[in-house]
């Protein structure tokens, strides 16, 4: 996916522009943060390639709202709202913003490799455009997008599997029977495959190919098998690797040992241990050493 497939925003003067954070990508997803600089009115469009959800932070002083099949719809609390168009679907207006801290979240999620997640093992509900609406479960998990796309750092499994499930909550996904089961073969090959890369980042898309299946049945399939997620089982692992190196001493810094299980840089690693452990690496070592 790319850049043509944000949101088109045409500010007046043209040389006010919004605070875009770096879009972040991934196979068949695309999320970004826009946070607007000043209370100029603006017109937006899309060009209704792709599937398109917002969350919205905004209050306006007036809009207007367009989205094909849909009445024009103004309102002016847009707080933690929801915009969603299908591919096809084009959603253009105007806004005016009221003064003060205002942005929005979107997400771009391409239909063929939704459907080729999904596969036949699922019955999907594709549903139509809705304006401005609220639903708890999927603002929430769009908002842990919103905080992975302004945290680089985050890990891309960790984003993959977010993205993957506001897919399924936006197109309304049931499983047609329960999750089925890996083989021991399937759990073996995942197992030695995260050993073997763990000083690397590891993706959702790797750990589903070695298990030789799309990445939306891998994770329900290795969450029902293990009990865990493919996120939390790695991060895991990572957590365990590091108490070894922490209990050798003082022969690896922090930083080191981070790099060399796989987080992104110290503070990450830190932040993972403390959660699992209720220590901070230094305390842990102390206790150990």
């Amino acid at each position: 996916m790319n850049s043509t497939d944000s949101l088109r925003l045409n500010f007046k003067p043209a040389s006010e522009r919004p605070i875009s954070l770096a879009p972040r990508s991934w196979r068949g997803f695309r999320a970004e943060r826009v946070v607007l600089q000043s209370d100029d009115p603006y017109e937006f469009r899309t060009l209704g390639e792709t599937h398109y959800l917002a969350l919205h932070d905004m209050r306006l002083d007036d809009g207007e709202l367009h989205i094909d099949g849909l009445s024009p719809v103004r309102r002016t609390d847009l707080r933690d709202t929801l915009t969603y168009a299908p591919r096809g679907c084009t959603v253009a207006g105007w806004a005016k913003p009221r003064r003060g801290r205002n942005s929005f979240t979107a997400f771009y999620f391409d239909p063929e490799e939704a459907a080729d997640e999904l596969g036949e093992r699922y019955a999907r509900i594709d549903p139509g455009p809705f304006a401005y609406a609220r639903n708890a479960a999927l603002a929430a998990t769009m908002t842990k997008i919103k905080d992975v796309v302004a945290a680089p750092d985050t890990d891309s499994l960790y984003a993959e599997a977010l993205c993957l499930t506001a897919a399924m909550e936006i197109l309304g996904v049931q499983p047609r029977t329960a999750p089925g089961q890996l083989t021991k073969t399937q759990v073996d090959r995942v197992c030695d495959y995260v050993e073997a890369h763990l000083h690397q980042p590891i993706t959702l898309d790797e750990l589903a190919g070695v298990a030789g299946l799309s990445r939306s049945h891998f994770s329900r399939s290795f969450r029902s098998t293990t009990g865990q997620g493919p996120y939390r089982f790695v991060t895991s692992r990572r957590i365990d690797q590091a108490c070894g190196l922490l209990a050798l001493g003082d022969r690896l810094s922090i930083t080191a040992i981070a790099q060399a299980v796989g987080f992104a840089n110290a503070g990450v690693f830190r932040r993972a241990f403390h959660q699992s452990t209720g220590l901070t690496p230094q305390q842990f070592r102390k206790e150990r050493c």
